[in-house]
């Protein structure tokens, strides 16, 4: 069933528990995601980033997202992920989804707060949950500058800064930078966990969110769970695992060419991949 996600963060605030986001960009990956977490009898994320909406159209993929969430006996959450204006947080929210993301993180804080705060005005207003950005999260560009070094602490959230954010926005979440890295795994990425503790002492009723967490070990997976993280995103590697098997496909031979046969495969990997973030993050099970 298609969801709004306050009573969600809620109950995972307060279990200490994170809900899993899955990025999706069509029919075999939300299929994935949903079946998985049926399976795992867990409330579920489905979120598009802007480039997933251009690739498969703003329509088709909420309509694919609602349909299936509509069949699940699942919670599950429709979530723009790393939206940058208003005009895509309106759109997606007249498309149905129950939760954006606007991201303003590279701007200067008053404009970043500026923007946030139209859009949760905006939002609220429809009834829509929404999550802001505070710090730099970096992506496979901002990588390359690293010179093999982590992310260094001015791009980092800054705890300080957090409360004036959320009071003065009114969001309802916020992603911050605490190590992670967006896309293919480098290798440095990392949660420093007393940076998530100095930001809930900031910040203690409010839901927390970590983005870029392919690549992370297990373990940090499990412990970010218990803080007061609730939310955290996958992508990258439910693409290397529908990668990985549409590669296995082509590396045998075929009498026939099938579409059904190079998807099915690659959705079910994703499938494994989705199980398995979710019992990490230990919300399999609290579906109820």
């Amino acid at each position: 069933m298609l969801v709004k996600p306050r009573e969600l963060f809620a109950k995972a605030f307060n279990m200490q528990y994170a809900l899993g986001a899955f990025n999706t960009s069509n029919l075999e990956l939300t299929q994935a995601i949903i079946w998985a977490a049926q399976k795992q009898r867990a409330p579920v994320i489905v979120q598009t980033s802007e480039g997933a909406i251009e690739y498969t159209g703003q329509k088709q993929i909420a309509a694919i997202i609602s349909s299936l969430a509509g069949e699940a006996n699942v919670p599950v959450v429709m979530h723009l992920d790393h939206g940058h204006s208003m005009a895509v947080v309106k759109n997606c929210i007249e498309a149905g989804y129950t939760s954006v993301m606007i991201d303003a993180s590279t701007k200067p804080i008053d404009e970043n707060i500026a923007l946030t705060g139209e859009v949760v005005e905006y939002a609220h207003a429809h009834g829509v949950w929404v999550e802001a950005e505070l710090g730099t999260i970096l992506g496979a560009e901002g990588i390359k500058t690293l010179q093999g070094e982590a992310p260094s602490d001015e791009l980092l959230t800054n705890p300080a800064q957090t409360k004036k954010f959320v009071e003065a926005t009114g969001v309802d979440c916020l992603a911050v930078a605490v190590g992670t890295i967006h896309g293919a795994f480098s290798g440095r990425e990392y949660i420093r966990f007393e940076l998530v503790e100095e930001i809930a002492k900031q910040l203690p009723a409010l839901p927390l969110v970590i983005h870029g967490a392919s690549g992370l070990a297990s373990e940090h997976l499990q412990r970010v769970a218990h803080t007061n993280v609730c939310k955290v995103n996958v992508d990258t590697e439910l693409r290397l695992a529908f990668e990985r098997a549409v590669k296995s496909y082509f590396g045998q031979e075929h009498d026939k060419c099938d579409p059904r046969k190079i998807l099915g495969p690659a959705r079910d990997a994703v499938q494994r991949v989705v199980e398995e973030k979710i019992r990490l993050f230990g919300s399999d099970g609290k579906a109820a």
